[in-house]
């Protein structure tokens, strides 16, 4: 096995714990243990991406199979938590719209070859933030059912960022795309002497 094929490991790892959370939550219903595999997720997202920028381990595989990894675990969760009413619909919703727009938009960066992927630390945060939110909302589940106010103040600051995040995104990439068009200009007037 070749070292620079660890994070893409990782990433199947996430997708198969995707199973694993589905059959514990529904199957087993156990909350705990359901959470418990989230976040062993989220951890593998940490390490993998950890070890490919400093190790160099990026593939085109990796590129593909870490975002899917990425949403389908998130969605997967957003979705099974809506059903057992532990996450109001309205806290799904931005999510799964952040999700689509997100994937598309990497599928775009990732066939203009000359623009690298690279996660921000408003993204970081905004997932951090997300897998908090879901962590509290499933802890204190009982708690918060019982205290509307504080049930609605839980998720909202997870929605504020992860929107935030995926305007910041589209507007950084949206600058590059448009740095990349001025080059490619300015290059085609040099190649014909202009």
């Amino acid at each position: 096995m070749k070292l620079k094929n660890i994070p893409n490991i990782l990433s199947i790892i996430r997708i198969l714990l995707v199973f694993v959370f589905v059959i514990i939550l529904f199957v087993f219903d156990n909350l705990p243990l359901a959470l418990l595999t989230f976040l062993i997720a989220g951890l593998t997202d940490v390490v993998d991406g950890y070890l490919a920028r400093r190790n160099n381990w990026i593939t085109n595989l990796g590129k593909i199979l870490d975002p899917v990894a990425d949403k389908l675990m998130q969605c997967t969760v957003l979705v099974s938590l809506l059903i057992k009413g532990i996450v109001p619909w309205w806290f799904v919703v931005p999510f799964f719209v952040k999700e689509i727009l997100t994937l598309i938009l990497g599928a775009v960066v990732i066939r203009r070859r000359s623009v690298n992927v690279v996660s921000k630390w408003y993204g970081k945060f905004a997932v951090c933030l997300f897998y908090a939110t879901v962590a509290v909302a499933i802890l204190f589940n009982n708690f918060l059912v019982k205290h509307p106010l504080i049930y609605v103040l839980i998720f909202i600051p997870a929605i504020v960022f992860a929107i935030g995040a995926m305007i910041a995104y589209i507007k950084h990439y949206a600058y590059l795309k448009k740095e990349e068009i001025n080059k490619s200009g300015i290059i085609d007037n040099i190649r014909k002497g202009q």
